[in-house]
């Protein structure tokens, strides 16, 4: 019992003797202890029906929250799933596997590369790889879109295919990479006599992967002919 609890009970004892002081002590004592050990129970009962009443609150916002944790899951899956799908169609990954910069993009941009099946590729073409930079097209042009080494040729597109540039391996001389501001990297690709340059890159290893396709593959098609 606490401090306040007792001093209420002393003020309680006070006036209850004052208001019966010519009725029986011990019959007045036994209904204020009667009736405080009721008032104490039901006190108690109220105390340990709200408890029982958080824990249920609390077991049921549980549930609520493992419930919604196994639906994103099954949502992330499904969505992983889906991409995967699509990057087997869009993609030949025969030989490696694909990047999370890969997964990641096609994620994003799903009608793109959906596109690229309907409207772009040839038959039995597929992506090696690409990355989202900036073409600088002429000094007066420059537009962003993706570069794409394909099993048949090196494309760049923009998103909404309104732009599209086709490029031989076998013309490509050389492949390397320069520094384009404090974060970003560029790619030049020497194409015959015209020099390539793509740059606002932020992503250093997939453009690494992006120039080492072009130049594996552009070496393979010199080795041929």
């Amino acid at each position: 019992m606490g401090v306040y609890q007792k001093l209420c009970y002393k003020v309680e004892d006070f006036f209850v003797k004052t208001l019966t002081k010519n009725q029986d002590e011990t019959i007045i004592r036994e209904k204020v202890t009667s009736y405080r050990t009721k008032n104490e129970n039901r006190l108690l009962q109220v105390k340990e029906e709200k408890k029982r009443d958080a824990e249920e609150q609390q077991r049921i916002r549980l549930q609520q929250q493992q419930e919604r944790e196994r639906v994103y899951r099954e949502k992330e899956a499904a969505e992983k799933r889906e991409i995967e799908n699509l990057i087997s169609q869009v993609m030949d990954t025969s030989n490696h596997s694909y990047t999370a910069y890969e997964f990641n993009e096609i994620k994003r941009n799903k009608v793109f590369f959906q596109s690229l099946l309907t409207n772009v590729f040839e038959p039995n073409e597929k992506a090696l790889t690409f990355i989202y930079c900036e073409y600088d097209k002429t000094k007066k042009q420059e537009i962003k879109g993706y570069l794409i080494p394909t099993t048949k040729r090196v494309l760049f597109l923009n998103k909404n295919l309104t732009i599209m540039d086709k490029f031989r391996y076998q013309t490509v001389i050389n492949v390397n990479w320069f520094k384009d501001g404090l974060l970003e990297k560029g790619l030049k690709i020497q194409y015959g006599k015209r020099r390539l340059e793509f740059d606002e890159i932020f992503d250093q290893d997939q453009m690494q992967r992006v120039g080492d396709i072009i130049l594996n593959k552009s070496n393979k098609r010199l080795i041929k002919n």
